[in-house]
């Protein structure tokens, strides 16, 4: 559910670039460790890169710090959004809430 919500929310995230087999060469990485030794059912890993998308708002640009808070402005809400999905009573706020959070990080996370 993360995946899809950073899909639809961060313009830098691409769905399409996501893995979720466990490759031979992944084994000893921290989520499959976590996964496999710990119990842990979603463990993700997010990677960036420095050398520019091929995709999407940000296509031909280089990623700099502007761009990497963003996302991580854009994974803290995703994660409020699927915490709110898993547990609604728990937190019973206005949505218009994720609306004001979502202007907040957009005009503080501008790329120009």
């Amino acid at each position: 559910a993360l995946p899809k919500i950073l899909s639809q929310t961060a313009p830098a995230f691409c769905m399409g670039s996501c893995s979720f087999v466990v490759e031979k060469s992944k084994e000893s990485t921290a989520r499959v460790v976590v996964w496999r030794e710990i119990g842990v059912q979603r463990s993700y890993t997010m990677e960036s890169t420095l050398c520019g998308c091929d995709q999407g708002k940000y296509k031909g640009l280089q990623i700099g710090t502007r761009e990497l808070e963003e996302m991580g402005a854009k994974f803290c809400v995703g994660l409020l959004r699927l915490k709110r999905m898993a547990s609604p009573l728990e937190y019973n706020l206005p949505s218009s809430l994720l609306d004001i959070e979502n202007e907040l990080i957009e005009s503080s996370c501008k790329v120009t």
